[in-house]
């Protein structure tokens, strides 16, 4: 029986020691959380913080510097004197197509003149152009407008010429159709 008690003792013994070992081990894997996940949201912000600072000092300037390449090599390039002037929206009948409907258009537009004096001329006098716009529109289909991809440059170049004719000098350089919808 002494034996009996002695291995009962014994495993009691081992059983004790395990629960021991199973808490120590939970406190440490606990221990070891409580250490690794602050390390991780420190790491998540240094990262963030590295990464702001990474794209704003070196990514940002080389997008402005392909974005002021491009407008250098693009088609209206705006010099220093050169002004843009915004026109008020445009609401026209179109003139009936084939399909006998009346159909309009409502356009925004900006125009390009070439400085201060020019602008000023124009904002002045923008009846002048808001007629050379409308009577050039009226005569338009929604086919004229839409049929090619070439339909608004030479709607475009075609504004430019009458308002310029209107004015009785080149006093636009470009016109810039910001918006346009036809119904």
């Amino acid at each position: 029986m002494a034996k009996k008690e002695k291995v009962k003792a014994k495993e009691k013994n081992t059983e004790a020691k395990e629960a021991t070992s199973v808490k120590a081990t939970s406190e440490k894997k606990q221990l070891s959380l409580a250490i690794i996940i602050p390390i991780i949201a420190i790491l998540v912000v240094v990262g963030s913080i590295a990464g702001t600072f990474v794209t704003n000092k070196f990514i940002a300037p080389l997008i402005v510097v392909g974005a002021e390449n491009n407008q250098a090599t693009g088609h209206g390039k705006i010099g220093d004197e050169q002004v843009i002037v915004p026109m008020e929206e445009f609401l026209v009948n179109l003139a009936k197509g084939d399909n006998k409907k009346t159909e309009y258009m409502r356009i925004t537009m900006s125009l390009l003149t070439s400085n201060e004096e020019d602008s000023l001329e124009l904002t002045q006098n923008i009846a002048v152009v808001r007629d050379s716009v409308v009577n050039t529109l009226r005569q338009k289909t929604s086919g004229d407008i839409l049929d090619t991809p070439e339909s608004i440059a030479s709607l475009k170049l075609e504004l430019r010429e009458v308002i310029n004719n209107a004015y009785g000098k080149g006093i636009v350089g470009e016109v810039y159709i910001t918006d346009f919808v036809i119904q």
